[in-house]
């Protein structure tokens, strides 16, 4: 019997960054991971929506000038687990794609990924 090595697909760019993460998450065994923009929105997320949007706020801070955030608030938000930035690059923007849980090197087939999913539509059926 074959499995598809993606079970959950959407044509939403938005819920297909959700699912893609839901399994990029689970695969390395992070708690939550939020790709966000580089002015602090939230782009997709794999865990509470809630904390995905304060993590993305505060993403650009803590990569650009981590000495302005207040003592204890990325512990505060990720319960104390260690929190992981990786910069990433969609439609030739720069974005943060923030993890906290186990530490975990992130491979370029996240970025490819992204890539892919977030492509024009025009560009996502001629690849």
């Amino acid at each position: 019997m074959t499995h598809e090595r993606r079970q959950d697909r959407s044509e939403n760019p938005c819920l297909a960054g959700d699912l893609y993460l839901r399994a990029v998450a689970q695969r390395t065994g992070l708690e939550h991971l939020t790709l966000a923009t580089h002015e602090g929105l939230l782009l997709a997320g794999a865990g509470d929506k809630d904390l995905g949007n304060r993590v993305a706020a505060v993403a650009p801070m803590y990569v650009e000038e981590p000495a302005s955030l207040r003592a204890g608030l990325i512990d505060e938000l990720t319960d104390g687990q260690p929190m992981q930035v990786w910069r990433v690059t969609v439609r030739d923007r720069p974005f943060y794609l923030i993890g906290f849980g186990t530490l975990t090197d992130m491979s370029e087939e996240v970025q490819d990924a992204f890539d892919r999913i977030f492509a024009r539509p025009s560009q996502r059926t001629a690849n």
